[in-house]
């Protein structure tokens, strides 16, 4: 296998476009959730059909089914006791089903593509950058065609884009716009590329602040924190200042009632949650069955993700999850790369995001992207293993995401 290190540029084969087109569908599908989604998701799935002994012996689809596994089997494992138990509330299996072709299949497939270098991550990363880039630009449009458009509109106006909802809008905004600081944090990028990608983390900024999404700013300012630490006093300085700054902007404008009356549902719902975990802890009442539980009134999900899982499936998988999240962690910090440091952040601002809004078993929204992170970590970790087995020396640092 050849890994991120060693890619050369090359023309394209038939397979390779092919495969470019397909990525190219499902990315840009995955925020609209148009019917093209589950039809390229299909096909990546199919691709596994492709698949010979050496891709499943290698490191990156091993390390992916094992952390993955880890808490799926519990979330399986919590489905078969509900059913048992005759539980009204209790996981349907075609969504069981669908739930682990989404989370392994889909996954695995992409991983395949890059084994088969039908894809590079160089060419992945343009991809991502230029479909979030055209959902970018569809809501800013929206914002300027807006008759009540301005720069104090921030909370009234909210666009949208083709996602349809302001907050995934906004979700896909702020991990472009990390994925963009980190690829300009590479110094090895030239000067073409790294114009492109200022204007592509302006258009990101744009789209956040037309969402309104007070969780677009939390998501984004954690995964830049990640790729620049307050390690230095005037970096501690730069964060006090924007924070500041947010404080005071907060109270000065009329959006606290607005927020007050988001934040007190969403307390609400997160309050019903944990009553609903502790009537039954470890088996859970079952995947989107939130407003199925007796009592319920409000709002339609827990918006919390660790609670979901919690609600969804018990305590053990959310213990499962955490353990596998931090595993992943701990893998990407230790590596010390510019790749590792890219997808350290934006898996860190998309743990974030899901602690705020979304359900990584039920959200597509959330789910698409949480996974692609841990598919592209696998490969990342797997790919320096690798080189380890091959050379019995510590791999090299990997290039940046643009160069690979």
């Amino acid at each position: 296998m050849t890994y991120p290190t060693q890619e050369k540029e090359r023309g394209l084969a038939p397979a390779n476009v092919i495969a470019i087109v397909l990525m190219a569908i499902f990315v840009f599908s995955t925020p609209a959730k148009w019917a093209t989604l589950h039809i390229s998701g299909l096909l990546i799935v199919l691709s596994l059909l492709l698949a010979r002994r050496d891709f499943w012996f290698s490191a990156p689809p091993r390390a992916y089914g094992g952390l993955t596994l880890l808490w799926l089997l519990p979330v399986i494992g919590a489905t078969l006791v509900q059913h048992a138990q005759s539980l009204e509330t209790a996981t349907p299996w075609d969504e069981q089903g669908i739930l682990i072709l989404r989370v392994l299949g889909v996954s695995l497939g992409i991983l395949l593509l890059l084994h088969k270098r039908y894809i590079t991550l160089r060419q992945f990363t343009l991809i991502v950058i230029g479909c979030l880039v055209i959902h970018g630009l569809i809501g800013i449009g929206q914002w300027v065609l807006h008759p009540d458009a301005s720069l104090t509109a921030w909370r009234s106006i909210r666009i949208q884009g083709i996602v349809g909802n302001p907050n995934p809008y906004s979700f896909f905004m702020a991990l472009g716009l990390v994925l963009s600081t980190a690829l300009l944090r590479d110094r090895s990028t030239s000067q073409a590329p790294r114009l492109a990608l200022w204007g592509s983390a302006l258009i990101f900024v744009l789209g956040i602040l037309g969402s309104g999404s007070r969780g677009a700013i939390i998501t984004a300012a954690t995964g830049i924190a990640v790729l620049f630490p307050p390690s230095t006093p005037r970096r501690i300085g730069i964060y006090a200042a924007i924070l500041g700054s947010l404080v005071i902007a907060y109270f000065a404008s009329t959006w606290q009632d607005a927020n007050a009356h988001s934040d007190g549902t969403r307390v609400a719902a997160l309050q019903f949650s944990l009553e609903a975990i502790a009537q039954r802890p470890v088996i859970g009442w079952g995947l989107e069955s939130f407003m199925r539980i007796p009592g319920h009134s409000g709002i339609n999900a827990p918006h919390n993700m660790l609670a979901d899982l919690a609600l969804s499936s018990g305590v053990i998988t959310l213990g499962a999850f955490l353990l596998s999240t931090a595993l992943v962690s701990y893998q990407l910090v230790r590596l010390r790369t510019p790749l590792t440091r890219t997808l350290l952040a934006l898996l860190a601002s998309a743990f974030v995001a899901g602690t705020l809004e979304y359900s990584v078993l039920s959200s597509t929204h959330f789910r698409g992207p949480w996974m692609l992170i841990i598919a592209l970590a696998c490969y990342a970790i797997g790919s320096s293993r690798g080189l380890d087995e091959k050379t019995h020396t510590a791999s090299s640092p990997q290039k940046g995401v643009l160069s690979s």
